[in-house]
């Protein structure tokens, strides 16, 4: 335990939730900033469009100490991640430290910590804290193209975050921009209720059914240390030395075999198969059942192509000269993120060349008293997050020894560069995607408890690998830290 020291975690989504769990169970004192009226961070009704479910199966996405009910959905709907989230806040006590309907205006250092301006309910206030973490996620601001035209156009533009209610496409000529998970389910969700459905896209992306034969749930088969073996990671073991180097056709063959069953059990046509080979590409992945059979069925009509601007009234003029209209025309083209709130002197340090600087996806260099939990996106962000937090609640409680800022400093160029070349549509560095179980394994070694969370070798490659693995790790570094 530590001494008592205030940490003000800024956002209440699935990030925050977890790191204000584990660092008041450490012995903080915890105070949480969420400017929405209601915990949830992406998963707020708000913010969730109609139809929208995990794209993992309730089995991986939860906290390691905190399963979901058996009454959720196998793939749970927004709305039963915010029943399972608010659970969560109930069990562990959450609630009193949360501060809802409160926006952070500026984090600025000095000698001894921060004081963090916000904007609530009884208006401005100042706060002073030892330590903050930003948990404010790698989704803060829709990201919109600016397309010419678009202040003639007579139907609505929408953002895939904007479309939140379940009339919106209602009797609508709907045209669904991008290919990625959120513009399929947009895209299925128009076909059932539209007036027609186009998708407009510029390279489809590998995707896969939520179910394989047998009713087994996709991700209980691709995630695991088994199927990360064929993934070159930046730090390699002695099999995956061999894997990713004389024996390179073998992750060749598993690739192709994906590729195969993908294509198969999703039937997909033509036109929605990607050029690019896997595991590229994996970055774009996602889960989804509904799309094709509706794309197959010609309810909704696909154009690979893009918009080249906007016409008079309900025209929309495709870049190789088809015209169509339109009510509504929604980008589902992704997310910026931005950190408005931080003073220059902290932005500069952590923002260069366009990317994140963060030593293990969390800690700059040069201020240990600052954190960024959820900055290690990945399949199955709830539990990055949960051991994220654990790394750096005990960086915070001086439990951890951490390299000098040279060598922290040349461990992120090696890994940013390393993630330039195989996720290059994550310019910003804080994708580590489907090397979930890497990733992790580096954090538990830098807390010096195990890695290997079952009793053999058999098991762990092999067995089911669900966030359960991780649910003592509470006791196994008190039990390290008493034992040193």
């Amino acid at each position: 335990m530590v001494e008592c020291k205030r940490v003000v975690v800024i956002g209440a989504g699935i990030s925050g939730l977890v790191t204000a769990k584990v660092l008041r169970e450490d012995g903080f004192d915890v105070h949480v900033l969420e400017q929405e009226p209601e915990i949830g961070g992406v998963w707020t009704a708000s913010r969730t469009y109609p139809g929208l479910r995990t794209n993992n199966s309730r089995d991986t996405y939860a906290f390691a100490d905190h399963p979901y009910g058996p009454s959720a959905d196998m793939f749970p709907t927004a709305a039963q991640v915010r029943e399972y989230l608010a659970s969560y806040a109930a069990r562990f006590e959450l609630e009193p430290v949360i501060r809802l309907s409160t926006r952070v205006t500026e984090v600025a250092r000095h000698a001894t910590g921060f004081t963090v301006t916000v904007v609530g309910p009884d208006g401005p206030a100042e706060l002073p804290a030892d330590f903050v973490v930003v948990c404010t996620g790698t989704y803060s601001e829709p990201e919109m193209p600016n397309i010419a035209g678009r202040e003639r156009f007579a139907g609505t533009v929408l953002h895939s975050s904007e479309a939140t209610y379940p009339a919106v496409f209602a009797g609508k000529r709907v045209i669904v921009v991008g290919a990625g998970k959120s513009a399929l389910d947009c895209a299925a969700w128009a076909a059932e209720h539209a007036r027609d459905c186009t998708l407009v896209f510029r390279t489809p992306h590998w995707m896969a059914p939520r179910w394989f034969p047998g009713r087994t749930p996709a991700d209980q088969v691709l995630l695991g240390r088994m199927a990360e073996l064929f993934m070159p990671y930046h730090r390699r073991n002695r099999v995956e030395r061999f894997l990713h180097g004389r024996g390179r056709v073998l992750p060749r063959i598993f690739w192709r075999a994906i590729e195969l069953v993908l294509r198969t059990l999703l039937r997909m046509p033509s036109v929605l198969v990607p050029e690019q080979r896997l595991p590229r590409g994996l970055e774009n992945a996602g889960f989804t059942s509904e799309f094709y059979p509706l794309a197959r069925s010609g309810r909704i009509s696909l154009r690979r192509t893009m918009i080249d601007s906007f016409g008079p009234d309900t025209e929309v003029r495709l870049t190789d000269g088809e015209r169509l209209d339109a009510d509504i025309v929604l980008f589902a083209t992704g997310w910026r993120q931005t950190l408005p709130f931080l003073t220059a002197d902290i932005t500069s340090e952590l923002l260069q060349d366009s990317g994140f600087r963060l030593y293990r996806h969390i800690l700059p260099p040069t201020e240990p008293r600052l954190g960024f939990i959820g900055y290690a996106s990945s399949t199955a962000c709830q539990l990055t997050s949960e051991i994220s937090a654990h790394w750096l609640s005990q960086v915070f409680a001086d439990e951890l020894k951490l390299p000098t800022v040279d060598e922290m400093d040349a461990e992120i160029t090696r890994v940013r560069t390393w993630l330039a070349e195989e996720f290059p549509a994550r310019a910003w560095g804080f994708y580590v995607g489907p090397h979930l179980i890497h990733h992790i394994d580096d954090l538990l070694t830098d807390m010096e408890v195990p890695t290997r969370r079952t009793r053999n070798l058999v098991t762990e490659y092999l067995g089911d690998f669900t966030p359960a693995r991780y649910a003592d790790l509470t006791a196994q570094r008190r039990a390290r830290a008493a034992a040193r």
